[in-house]
């Protein structure tokens, strides 16, 4: 991950957090783009936000489907998913919504199956609810900063290229030095 830092003159320096770049198997570097897993503190934090999520939901709720919360725990927790798989494995958005939204399917198929648990439709759009949130959040980030660089105007320095900006008033147009023309003084 890289962080910007302003420093007292105004500059600004990229900082970048230590990672660790795991070796993946042969067969599955012939499948994928990067031969490495990238496990820095941007792309594991996700993940760790997940896990203490789902542990304080664990401890803290009995969920179930008649739990006033229980639409919203599983719309953060669908959420979180998305933004661990994407951030984790640094795939596409789609495939980690993709991925996310299967997880949650297959999570209500396995609780039809189990004794003491139900299948619930609502539950299942819930977890598209906050696939989609997740989806939505990123794309609109993406697309905020890609226009940032598209609107980003450099600045010239005219003293440092040897040039002096011309001196026109506003709305006449005319030289406000006093060059050959009347001034208003």
């Amino acid at each position: 991950m890289r962080s910007l830092r302003t420093d007292s003159t105004g500059y600004t320096t990229v900082v970048k957090f230590p990672s660790l770049r795991v070796k993946l198997p042969a067969f599955l570097q012939d499948r994928i783009d990067r031969h490495y897993l990238d496990i820095s503190f941007s792309r594991v934090a996700p993940l760790a936000v997940l896990i203490v999520f789902g542990v304080l939901v664990g401890l803290v709720f009995n969920t179930g489907v008649g739990h006033p919360y229980d639409k919203v725990i599983h719309i953060g927790f669908f959420a979180l998913l998305t933004l661990a798989i994407h951030a984790l494995f640094c795939c596409r958005l789609r495939i980690s919504a993709v991925v996310a939204f299967g997880m949650g399917i297959a999570g209500e198929i396995v609780q039809g199956l189990l004794p003491h648990h139900e299948m619930s439709l609502p539950d299942t759009f819930a977890n598209g609810v906050g696939v989609a949130l997740i989806v939505a959040l990123i794309a609109l980030i993406r697309s905020e900063s890609r226009q940032a660089v598209e609107d980003e105007q450099e600045e010239l320095n005219l003293g440092q290229m040897g040039l002096e900006p011309v001196r026109r008033r506003y709305f006449s147009g005319q030289p406000s030095d006093g060059s050959g023309t009347p001034s208003d003084k």
